[in-house]
């Protein structure tokens, strides 16, 4: 329950995502195997290898963002909603089963305080034979999970999107190497370039009448441009080695990771095999469209700060007040951008959505905004879960994830035929999970309530904003782009001055964040 609804891309999530660039070789001497420690060094170095992390990840987010949600307006008024809900049940299956694939051992690469070669070597070989026996399987089974769900194409789609699934096995090693080591430009890089093309192949066939399977197209090309980018700037090459002793002890940690993992896909795309049962792909494609929505805000401002945050707690999991720290900072942090983001994003997507994306979408409009106020709960207690998968409480996390995965598929039971209901009951189990998640942080990291007074600041600052542009939309009686107009100027006046008065450390720390050249250009405080 730490993420609200969000993605990595415009229309589907992409398989191969938990996927990073490149990692430095493990060389060894000749017969003796290479030993690579978890880099870590003084406070002030990690700091400043966080930081780095920050804006070569923001470079990334931004730069995808910015062009997938070209590729989603261009789409968006190119393709129907059934072509959307069909890909969305299609992606609920690839997202379950490449979770599965990685076994857990990406966690266990990134966590592990010293690497040798045959534990690389025996990740890959174990994560790259399970997701090609994975994707035989849904090559296989395509056809049943069509007629279980009622949907005639999604049989060809499934097979499709089959090779997507293998090429998640070929990138889990690096990926989770280049994690570890925090060498994110060059993940950003490759994030860049892959996105890109996929936009672009896809618009280009939408264009020529391709329907449903530009989407698909838009996945598997992104796929295979990342894994080609990945394998030619990373060092690491696996050795024809495959030890059964650090297996077991990979599927020992990583069976508890890997089932906070399949847990969490679970619930989210078990949601969308419910609505697709019950209400059929075209109610599958408003939620998928809305709860896009909301993940492009998410995406951009959140996981820019998350992408660092899971190597930077491994790293601090010996110092528990550190670790605190690092923890309350995070959240505040994340949430000094994405607050009002999504509080601006539930107040004008009723005017927003249909400009942009045509009239087709209206009905997503309402849900988007109960989505976005739904995640702005999430706030208090975003990062939780790397904090507890990298500090070695998987279980902790798995109970937790259990529990509101039950609650969730029970609401999406409940309401599948009524978005607006089921994106409403969504926000207020988010509501619930908060106090619990905060006590299980506090009891096994012993990370004290007070942490979260910043991020609370924050959100207050946001509900003041929210209140002044509706107060002043009853006023004026605005509309349409004027109102839009409206809620941006006077909601970020009001965001501004109030996080100035009640939270102004944090602003402070991340103005500190900003490299001084920069600070000094702008005139910022520290300059």
């Amino acid at each position: 329950m730490t993420d609200g609804p969000s993605g990595k891309a415009p229309l589907v999530s992409d398989p191969t995502q938990p996927a990073a660039a490149a990692t430095p070789d493990l060389p060894s001497e000749p017969g003796e195997p290479s030993a690579t420690p978890a880099p870590g060094g003084s406070p002030g170095g990690l700091r400043q290898k966080a930081v780095t992390g920050v804006m070569w990840t923001a470079t990334e987010k931004w730069s995808l963002k910015l062009s997938t949600l070209v590729g989603f307006i261009i789409l968006g008024n190119l393709l129907s909603p059934v072509d959307f809900g069909i890909v969305a049940l299609a992606m609920s299956f690839i997202g379950f089963l490449t979770t599965l694939a990685d076994g857990g051992f990406s966690a266990y690469l990134v966590q592990k305080q010293r690497l040798t070669s045959a534990i690389t070597s025996t990740s890959f070989w174990s994560t790259s034979a399970l997701a090609l026996l994975l994707a035989l399987a849904l090559v296989a089974l395509a056809p049943l999970f069509s007629r279980l769900l009622d949907v005639p194409e999604l049989t060809a789609v499934l097979r499709a999107l089959a090779l997507a699934l293998f090429i998640s096995g070929l990138s889990v090693v690096p990926a989770a190497l280049m994690s570890r080591e925090m060498q994110f430009k060059q993940l950003a890089i490759r994030q860049i370039s892959a996105t890109v093309v996929s936009v672009v192949v896809a618009i280009a066939l939408a264009l020529g009448g391709a329907g449903v399977w530009a989407l698909v197209a838009q996945t598997l090309v992104r796929s295979v441009v990342a894994l080609i980018i990945l394998w030619l700037s990373t060092d690491f090459r696996p050795r024809f080695t495959f030890d059964r002793g650090e297996a077991r002890a990979m599927t020992s940690y990583g069976s508890k990771s890997l089932a906070v993992g399949m847990q969490v896909q679970l619930r989210a795309q078990g949601q969308l095999l419910i609505i697709g049962a019950l209400a059929g792909p075209v109610v599958v494609g408003y939620w998928t469209v809305a709860g896009r929505l909301v993940g492009v805000v998410v995406d951009v401002f959140s996981s820019v700060v998350g992408a660092v945050a899971h190597p930077v707690f491994a790293r601090l999991q010996g110092s528990p007040e550190r670790l605190s720290r690092a923890l309350s900072s995070t959240r505040a942090l994340s949430s000094l951008v994405l607050v009002p983001a999504l509080v601006l994003l539930a107040l004008v997507s009723k005017d927003v959505v249909p400009a942009v994306f045509g009239d087709q979408w209206t009905p997503t409009t309402t849900v988007a905004s109960l989505l976005a106020m739904s995640a702005l709960f999430n706030m208090v207690t975003r990062f939780d879960r790397s904090a507890l998968l990298a500090t070695g409480h998987p279980g902790a996390e798995l109970w937790v994830t259990t529990v509101f995965m039950v609650i969730q598929l029970g609401l999406a039971a409940l309401f599948a035929t009524d978005l607006e209901l089921l994106a409403a009951a969504t926000g207020l189990s988010m509501v619930v999970a908060v106090p619990v998640r905060l006590l299980v942080v506090r009891r096994l990291l012993g990370v004290p309530l007070r942490g979260v007074v910043p991020t609370a600041l924050v959100l207050l600052a946001g509900g003041l904003a929210a209140a002044a542009v509706l107060g002043a939309e009853a006023l004026l009686g605005l509309e349409d782009w004027a109102y839009v107009s409206l809620a941006v100027v006077i909601g970020m006046v009001v965001y501004v001055g109030v996080i100035l008065l009640v939270a102004r450390p944090v602003v402070l720390e991340a103005v500190g964040m900003v490299p001084a050249r920069l600070r000094r250009r702008l005139r910022l405080p520290g300059a």
